[in-house]
C-alpha cells in the first residue's frame, strides 16, 4: 500500500478519489490547493500524488514541478477535466481525464507505480 498525496480545489471530488484510494488500503493526504500539497510533501512522506491540473493559485502544472525539485522519485498522476493543449506533462507524470471512474483511477495508481 502507498502513501497518496491528492491535490484538488474541488472538494467533493477530493473526497471521492480519496475514497476510492482508502478502498484498497492506501494512506490518502488531502490538500485542497497546490500550496498546501507543497506543504504536506515538505512534512510527510509520499509515494504518489494526484492533482488536478487546473487549479486556483499554484496550478497542477506550477505543484508538480515544485513536487520534482523537492522529490526527484516522486510518482504523479494529474486529472483534468478538460483537454490539454501544449502543456507537456506526460513526460514526467501520467494523465487521467475526468470523470473519474473507481476503476480507472486504481489502475492508474498501479501502472504509475509500477512503471517509472
Amino acid at each position: 500500500m502507498y502513501t497518496i498525496l491528492v491535490a484538488d480545489d474541488d472538494p467533493s471530488l477530493l473526497t471521492i478519489v480519496a475514497q476510492i484510494l482508502a478502498e484498497p488500503g492506501h494512506i490518502v493526504l488531502t490538500a485542497s490547493d497546490g500550496f498546501e500539497a507543497v506543504r504536506i510533501l515538505g512534512d510527510r512522506h509520499v509515494d504518489l500524488m494526484i492533482a488536478d491540473v487546473r487549479m486556483p493559485g499554484l496550478d497542477g502544472l506550477q505543484l508538480g514541478r515544485q513536487a520534482r525539485l523537492m522529490r526527484p522519485n516522486l510518482h504523479i498522476i494529474f486529472i483534468s477535466g478538460r483537454p490539454l493543449g501544449g502543456e507537456a506533462i506526460l513526460e514526467f507524470a501520467t494523465l487521467l481525464e475526468k470523470p473519474i471512474r473507481a476503476a480507472a483511477l486504481l489502475e492508474a495508481v498501479r501502472t504509475e507505480m509500477t512503471a517509472r
